[in-house]
């Protein structure tokens, strides 16, 4: 009965980043992209478009998934992490938000 509860709980498994960016939704795809490189070499994640505007990348590999929507000025990120990573949740949330703050000109927190 435990293990169903925390496997089911969104709050323990999911990482949500919001950002502001001043880049446009071209240029905000440009980095998207660089950004699935970077995921795709580091992580060994498969990324791509999953629809017709390139607006939102999905993502996933062994033991995480999630999306990075794009808009004209934000982005959000929603990761979904496996019952095996839920330990290093506050590691791996730490590493995500410094990646995003140093890739992305991202000045305020939405």
């Amino acid at each position: 009965m435990f293990f169903h509860s925390l496997a089911g709980s969104s709050a323990l498994s999911t990482i949500q980043i919001n950002r502001q960016h001043p880049l446009g939704l071209a240029a905000a795809r440009l980095a998207a992209e660089a950004i699935a490189r970077d995921m795709s070499e580091s992580y060994q994640l498969e990324c791509e478009w999953i629809d017709e505007e390139e607006t939102e990348l999905q993502f996933r590999g062994s033991g995480v998934h999630g999306t990075l929507t794009l808009k004209e000025d934000t982005l959000a990120l929603d990761v979904h992490l496996g019952l095996m990573l839920m330990p290093v949740r506050s590691v791996l949330e730490q590493e995500i938000v410094d990646y995003v703050d140093n890739r992305l000109p991202c000045p305020k927190r939405v």
